[in-house]
């Protein structure tokens, strides 16, 4: 079973278009993944989220950052393979199929050499993710930097889309 992290941080709150851009995007989600599938870390000044999409199941993002977000929703979401998705990246339908049709493997979303905002993560590997993540939850670290160390310390690879 796949679910889907939509992690959602403070700096997202300055861009006026955010909340269409999220409506269509939980609508498409709803669609490819179904709507039990679904999941959003937010902020505590994003509480108005609540009502306009009751679809959603969400967790609080208490130090309000993108990576935090992750290993939080990544905690919460162990034991199934879960889509991670950066808030701010505008996704297609083609992409997220793209990612979802290739679940066999843990795959990144990367550009100019960091995370562009969609991952899928296995399962299997996601205890390992999370302990790695929890060493830099406190730091600005991209998240194919954790990536990178998951690699390093415990051999699980991950490919680039």
């Amino acid at each position: 079973m796949m679910k889907v992290l939509i992690v959602l941080y403070s700096k997202l709150i300055e861009d006026s278009k955010f909340i269409n851009k999220l409506e269509k995007e939980v609508s498409l989600l709803k669609k490819l993944i179904g709507p039990d599938s679904l999941y959003a870390v937010i902020t505590s000044e994003m509480k108005h989220l609540f009502d306009k999409f009751p679809d959603l199941v969400f967790l609080r993002n208490d130090k309000e950052t993108l990576l935090y977000g992750i290993y939080k929703g990544l905690r919460k979401l162990r034991g199934n393979d879960v889509l991670i998705l950066d808030g701010k990246e505008a996704i297609t339908k083609e992409r997220i199929l793209n990612f979802i049709s290739q679940r066999r493997k843990n795959l990144l979303s990367v550009a100019e050499k960091c995370w562009s905002g969609v991952a899928v993560l296995k399962l299997i590997d996601l205890d390992y993710i999370i302990r790695t993540m929890e060493r830099f939850v406190n730091e600005d670290v991209d998240f194919l930097e954790i990536m990178k160390l998951v690699k390093e310390d415990y051999g699980i690879d991950y490919e680039v889309l």
